[in-house]
């Protein structure tokens, strides 16, 4: 797997630094930011190759963050890759996801090994 710039936006401490570990442990570059704000000023100021981002996230939500990407204009946004992950298991929940630009919904509790599974086949699209 290329190693890649990866920016995860995770609230639940534990969550965020398995995932953390686990892709330094892959050779990937990897930033974590715990709120919104700071998640979505990360991404206009350093260009991460790939979003791992928390739905509900203090500050701004993961849907608030991929609109204001969206409709920026300050990054090219269709080359972001995101995976979203939550707790919201609800039809409407992933599709809102899906239609603002994720290409991954990782409901939480999740496998570790399923994640990684999914953050590979999108890192390789």
């Amino acid at each position: 797997m290329p190693s890649k710039h990866i920016l995860v936006v995770e609230d639940e401490e534990m969550t965020a630094r398995l995932i953390v570990y686990r892709l330094n442990a892959l050779g990937h570059k990897v930033e974590h930011k715990k709120d919104g704000i700071e998640g979505l000023k990360y991404i206009l100021s350093e260009k991460p190759e790939v979003l791992v981002l928390d739905v509900m996230l203090p500050g701004m939500s993961g849907f608030e963050i991929l609109e204001k990407l969206q409709n920026s204009g300050e990054i090219e946004f269709s080359d972001l890759k995101v995976i979203m992950l939550s707790t919201k298991k609800r039809t409407e929940d992933i599709s809102r996801g899906f239609n603002l630009g994720a290409l991954e919904y990782v409901p939480k509790p999740f496998k570790m090994d399923e994640f990684l599974l999914r953050l590979n086949r999108i890192i390789n699209q």
